[in-house]
């Protein structure tokens, strides 16, 4: 292992993420952070607790986590990449996003043919990165529309979306959709990847704002247009820094995108230089972007070396905002000095103020990397696309093969599709089978209206959840707890929570803990996933 002191910044100023679509050697890290016992105590129309979240559960007795990878579909890749000739015969790279409207699921992604490929050599990068669109009824079966808005090769029979002007094109687009923004033309919001123009080989990457009213058509906003593919630095809305995004969230108010950076854009904590690593650039009107960033996220034990061959986590995060919490999915960078050895499967991150993320256990992987033969071997890639359909969690991501230029395989392109029970990312269950075993929350303010819904496994009449209400000092709500406490028998979902002598819509709007204990001669059977207050359907 490279000591600290032998490392120049030099050795970690590395290109863009479109070498690497040749030569897989890319990486990042960051810093954990987390958030003082007053937090939850805003009051928000829902909430959700996860068993992972140890800030929203801090205190637990005689209780285990465990992760739970979600299922491979049988048909991955659900979305194929195009046949020769297409603007996505090389690659449909799920550094995008799927938005769930209407009922149907519309997905963005970038198109890359070998045109893509063949600008690197010419030091052009993105030319034949397109930004392109798919749709589908079910988030299994997808078509790529015919949208009749972007000439290729001679024709406009193709799935592209009219970006202008069109020399915005990157290798990641990350999109929001906010459909009560009164201004119909900033409905959806796009950050776009571009190349910085003053960089030297390969270049530096920046991001850039797009508006459109319906996904299809958009415009950049920024005072001056990129040339060669390329935009100048006195038009950045980012500052002059070389960053690779990713996620693209908004958090009370604020917009934030989250990416990669290394030295000397960013440092650790003490100044020392490092690899990539996890920042996110916050925005108050989605146009404007601050200097200032976070240092968000680093995997735990990382030790600087040079890029691509230590332990990092790769363009972290794609966001799941859940109202009162976010889930983060990045790659779980294991780096080699030989490029064959390289894996990355993806962990699992959360956030509990939109700033800081953590692992909720320290480099477990949530999602592992195909055998070598499969479509996804080695490497995974995430975009934003998290959605719950019925009674499962649909998480959908792509593949890169980053010790590709290795084995000389072509195994690019192409979205899978992960399905797990709702919410099932990680359960608590009893560690040992003396009791007692329970959990207690932070205290927090009640939404209004609705209930008390539970998420479980394993329940029975000898397995069951004790529900109770305490107020913030840990004292019992006499309607809600002790021999007025809810016991819950039956596994599912989104069970909900009721009491004899009251229910929960009585403490809205006050400020209450809840604790869960695990109790029955079968206990260590039970699954806890969640709770939620004012679920969504």
């Amino acid at each position: 292992m490279t000591p600290k002191s032998s490392l120049t910044r030099r050795q970690f100023v590395g290109s863009s993420l479109i070498p690497a679509i040749a030569a897989g050697a890319i990486a990042s890290s960051a810093e954990t952070g987390h958030t003082a016992e007053s937090s939850t105590r805003e009051s928000s129309s829902s909430m959700t607790i996860f068993s992972f979240d140890d800030v929203s559960i801090p205190y637990k007795q005689n209780l285990k986590l465990t992760i739970h990878q979600p299922r491979k579909h049988p048909q991955n890749p659900v979305l194929a990449r195009g046949k020769e000739g297409e603007p996505d015969s090389y690659r449909a790279q799920f550094y995008g996003s799927i938005i769930r409207e209407n009922g149907k699921f519309r997905m963005w992604y970038i198109a890359i043919d070998h045109e893509a490929i063949q600008s690197v050599a010419r030091k052009t990068a993105y030319k034949g990165c397109m930004a392109a669109y798919a749709e589908s009824d079910d988030g299994i079966h997808w078509v790529k529309p015919k949208l009749g808005l972007v000439e290729y090769r001679g024709s406009k029979e193709n799935n592209l979306v009219l970006i202008d002007p069109p020399d915005v094109t990157g290798l990641t687009l990350v999109i929001l959709h906010e459909p009560d923004d009164p201004d119909p033309e900033r409905r959806y919001k796009m950050i776009h990847q571009i190349r910085w123009e003053e960089a030297p080989a390969y270049g530096w990457t920046t991001s850039v704002p797009l508006l459109s009213a319906d996904g299809f058509h958009w415009k950049l906003q920024t005072a001056g247009p990129p040339k060669n593919y390329a935009i100048s630095t006195k038009d950045m809305p980012l500052p002059p820094e070389h960053t690779e995004q990713m996620g693209l969230y908004k958090w009370k108010d604020t917009y934030y995108l989250t990416g990669q950076q290394l030295s000397p854009w960013v440092h650790l904590p003490d100044g020392t230089p490092c690899g990539r690593v996890m920042t996110s650039f916050h925005s108050h009107d989605f146009l404007n972007w601050s200097h200032a960033k976070s240092f968000a996220y680093m995997r735990d034990g990382y030790v600087p070396k040079p890029q691509a061959q230590g332990k990092e986590s790769h363009s972290p995060a794609s966001i799941w905002n859940r109202g009162n919490v976010l889930i983060g999915l990045h790659g779980l960078w294991e780096g080699s000095e030989n490029v064959a050895d390289r894996r990355m499967p993806l962990g699992l991150l959360i956030s509990n103020d939109g700033i800081k993320f953590r692992e909720p256990v320290i480099d477990s992987v949530f999602v592992p990397a195909g055998d070598d033969g499969e479509w996804d071997q080695r490497g995974l890639i995430t975009g934003q696309g998290f959605e719950q359909v019925g009674d499962e969690t649909y998480i959908w991501y792509g593949n890169w093969d980053l010790s590709a230029s290795a084995t000389g395989a072509e195994t690019y392109g192409g979205v899978g599709l992960l399905t797990m029970r709702r919410d099932g990312f990680a359960s608590l269950s009893p560690l040992q089978s003396e009791p007692p075993s329970q959990l207690v929350t932070l205290p927090f303010v009640v939404p209004v209206g609705g209930e008390l819904i539970v998420n479980a496994d394993g329940l029975s009449p000898d397995a069951t959840l004790r529900i109770e209400l305490l107020d913030e000092f840990e004292h019992p709500l006499a309607a809600f707890a002790n021999e007025n406490a809810s016991v819950v028998k039956e596994s599912g979902v989104r069970v909900p929570v009721r009491w004899t002598q009251g229910e929960a819509s009585d403490v809205a709007g006050t400020t209450i803990r809840v604790r869960v204990t695990f109790e029955g001669a079968k206990r260590e059977e039970i699954k806890f996933y969640a709770l939620y207050f004012n679920a969504d359907e």
